[in-house]
């Protein structure tokens, strides 16, 4: 999953040798003591990075600490959860699945997923699989992902809610970023060939491509697993369990791995004399579908054109064409990168949330092979950059706190406020009184998004709930003519989990 980016505090320290893995024999002059530098100045949680070129395997190289709390060492064959990088390999399978005609790319959704449902019935009857694997679905960016964030949701109850999320954008002309359809892409893997999409990818990409140690979920890891822990603002999180949406997000691989996978885009479906896949049959996933804006930062850099392929962007760098993707997850910054014209691919992976040394590495390497890239002190820029994030974040804090009205009490007792409270497509809350106190529960997600209720102003109240990654929420309740709670509303800013979209109205129990 593509997430927000803040970043690790920056602490000058000095780094020894010892911290960091042994490069590959194969080590290009010159760029492993570039990257070594740029982790001591930038001095991330743990990275680990593979370089592949030319169908070899060039450079391996890993950073820092797979915990906090124990101290090891990050290891190539450390296990990081990739996130959205789990992407490609879901519409991989669908594109073999297609290359067996299985199944067609104009294929509706709802001849496989009867019981699939939008908001509007034009999309719902003629959204087909590209529609879902290139984003432009009609469903904004990240809308609908409060439905598996942390709940205890199944695939099925997803998609039952899914016919409820508000359609805001335009249908196959606009990009929205959506999880949930490669859910869907999941379920339709399942219901055509009759295996789950785990064992589908097991017996086609995984198994084939000798990637022992990549798993389809957490689950899957054994208790003694070298897994490179999450961690966010210097704190190890536990372990997301995914419940739903695996075919989204939820692989955990390592470097070495990887570079095999990269390796097989890189050789049109081949690896090692082995054809993996028919190269015509991958190519509809690296072929734009879904146009993306270029920022003016991205032309400045010499980028002409975005978009978004099948579990792929695609982008141009000065001509030069560039397939990438990135991923994160609470704790966790992914990305994979290749340049098919050089046969070059870099894989990084990140257990800090930390989205400047993910960069700063991938411009590096880029820096040492394409002429094309514009060679820059990029461990300077990030330096910069963060600086500036960091500044803009705390200030952001800043005025949201002096937003508060001291001075102020609630219109209504506490106990009037309590009660079940229900939104229309997210679920059911309860609010309650303990120890005096009130209490909110959003019952999908019971474990983790509870919280005592602290009065904030007037009949707004704060919640802090039980997740690291979110900041603090704010719960205000309205009042209908009689005086009575109307229903709330939470104020709690993010860009991955939309807040803003729910509004729980009393519920009669």
């Amino acid at each position: 999953m593509n997430k927000l980016y803040p970043l690790l505090a920056l602490m000058w320290v000095a780094v020894s040798a010892a911290s960091f893995a042994t490069a590959s024999p194969q080590d290009p002059s010159g760029l492993k003591e570039k990257i070594e530098q740029a982790c001591v100045e930038l001095d991330p949680q743990g990275v680990s990075l593979a370089v592949v070129k030319n169908g070899q395997v060039e450079l391996t190289f890993s950073y820092g600490k797979r915990s906090a709390v124990t101290g090891q060492p990050m290891k190539n064959s450390s296990l990081y959860n990739i996130a959205s990088l789990t992407k490609a390999f879901t519409a991989a399978s669908i594109a073999k699945l297609v290359h067996d005609d299985s199944l067609e790319w104009e294929d509706k959704v709802t001849d496989y997923i009867p019981e699939f449902k939008l908001a509007d019935s034009y999309i719902t009857r003629e959204l087909n699989i590209i529609d879902i694997l290139a984003h432009r679905s009609g469903l904004s960016t990240f809308t609908g992902d409060l439905l598996w964030y942390q709940t205890d949701y199944t695939n099925e109850q997803i998609i039952e809610r899914m016919s409820k999320l508000p359609v805001e954008n335009d249908f196959r002309s606009e990009f929205g970023y959506q999880n949930n359809m490669y859910m869907i892409a999941g379920e339709l893997i399942e219901r055509i060939t009759g295996k789950t999409w785990a064992r589908y990818l097991r017996d086609n990409f995984l198994d084939p491509l000798e990637m022992e140690d990549t798993y389809t979920s957490p689950g899957k890891l054994s208790p003694d697993a070298n897994v490179a822990y999450p961690h966010y603002n210097e704190q190890q999180l536990d372990i997301y369990r995914f419940q739903a949406v695996k075919p989204a997000a939820s692989i955990y691989s390592n470097v070495e791995d990887l570079a095999r996978w990269v390796n097989m885009w890189l050789g049109e479906g081949k690896w090692q004399s082995k054809t993996i896949m028919e190269g015509q049959a991958l190519e509809p996933c690296l072929a734009p579908h879904t146009l993306l804006d270029v920022s003016s930062a991205e032309k400045q850099h010499g980028t002409r054109f975005n978009a978004y392929g099948l579990g792929w962007s695609i982008s141009d760098h000065r001509g030069v064409k560039i397939v990438e993707h990135g991923g994160g997850m609470p704790g966790y910054l992914s990305r994979i990168t290749m340049v098919p014209e050089q046969k070059l691919g870099i894989v990084i992976l990140n257990n800090g949330f930390d989205l400047f040394i993910r960069q700063t590495i991938k411009n590096i390497v880029m820096d040492h092979y394409l002429e094309e890239w514009q060679e820059e002190n990029w461990v300077e820029r990030s330096l910069e950059a963060r600086k500036s994030y960091e500044e803009r974040q705390q200030q952001s804090r800043q005025k949201r706190l002096d937003q508060r009205v001291p001075n102020t009490s609630p219109a209504l007792s506490l106990d009037d406020y309590t009660g079940r409270y229900s939104d229309h497509f997210y679920g059911d809350a309860r609010v309650s009184m303990k120890d005096g106190d009130l209490h909110l529960s959003l019952l999908p997600a019971s474990e983790t998004f509870t919280s005592k209720m602290e009065h904030w102003h007037h009949n707004t109240f704060r919640v802090d709930f039980k997740d690291p990654f979110l900041p603090f929420g704010l719960i205000t309740f309205d009042l209908d003519s009689k005086g009575r709670v109307s229903g709330f509303s939470i104020d709690l800013p993010s860009q991955d989990f939309h807040f803003q979209n729910l509004y729980f109205k009393p519920k009669k129990e």
